[in-house]
């Protein structure tokens, strides 16, 4: 994802169990509560961490924004108290009870050193939203503050004007309306090319999902979503019903052959 830096910190009990999530329903936003703290301030906090369950996945101020933590795993952010989204609702034999850390991705607002959320910030939140709204398939609907799911004051100036994230949501699906009408292919230049010939090996040139078959559905997304500049070894190809050539990866998950967003190395 262009509009993300990864820079994970290590799993460690506390900010990154490395629990799987068990889908992505919904997009929850937060904000820091700490004002003049960047967004690395926050991903080294974190980092650190000790003695208390805290951690979002991504972190964004106004010149950069940093996912810390896979966002196919769970990051503790939204489940100090009882769930009031059903959709959120979840449980799993390694975390039980885990609602909207198993099923949602958490992200967190800078504030800027007068504790405002800069319209830097928030623009860039838009463009990382929006990003993630296509990967997941979701809405601007299921853009969600921390304060819809628990009831917490977060964040706290979405909270005390709603319109804030009704203007949020509007900017995410004009983001979205906009790249669905530029995404149109328009002369033969732009038409998808595949690697139809086993490449061996390759990487990554977009953020990118591995899935259990060669139909690349929501409910086949089982394989994890990997970040640009991941390397993959190719164990073999496959096409679908439809003649699209697939990339079997060694570990038996299948990845997309587009030129568009893979490369031979």
């Amino acid at each position: 994802m262009a509009t993300l830096k990864y820079n994970y910190i290590n799993k460690n009990k506390f900010s990154r169990p490395s629990f799987k999530l068990l889908r992505v329903s919904k997009i929850v936003m937060h904000y820091t509560a700490n004002s003049g703290a960047s967004a690395d301030n926050h991903r080294r906090y974190f980092r650190d961490l000790k003695e208390r369950y805290a951690s979002a996945h991504i972190f964004i101020d106004d010149k950069e924004a940093i996912c810390i933590i896979p966002l196919n795993e769970v990051a503790y952010h939204a489940n100090e108290k009882a769930c009031r989204v059903q959709a959120l609702k979840a449980t799993a034999g390694y975390y039980s009870g885990g609602n909207a850390n198993l099923t949602s991705i958490g992200i967190e607002m800078c504030l800027d050193k007068n504790g405002n959320i800069t319209s830097a910030t928030f623009n860039r939140s838009v463009d990382v939203v929006a990003e993630l709204c296509k990967t997941y398939n979701l809405t601007a609907s299921d853009i969600i503050r921390h304060y819809d799911v628990t009831g917490k004051n977060c964040p706290a100036p979405w909270v005390a004007k709603p319109s804030e994230l009704t203007r949020f949501r509007n900017a995410v699906n004009a983001k979205l309306k906009g790249s669905a009408t530029t995404s149109k292919p328009h002369t033969s230049a732009s038409k998808n090319t595949y690697y139809t010939e086993n490449p061996r090996k390759v990487k990554t040139l977009v953020q990118c999902d591995l899935y259990k078959s060669v139909d690349f559905t929501t409910k086949n997304k089982t394989g994890g979503t990997y970040p640009a500049g991941t390397i993959f070894t190719i164990a073999g190809m496959a096409k679908t019903k439809g003649g699209t050539p697939r990339l079997k990866t060694k570990s038996g998950y299948y990845l997309t052959a587009n030129t568009k967003f893979v490369k031979k190395i």
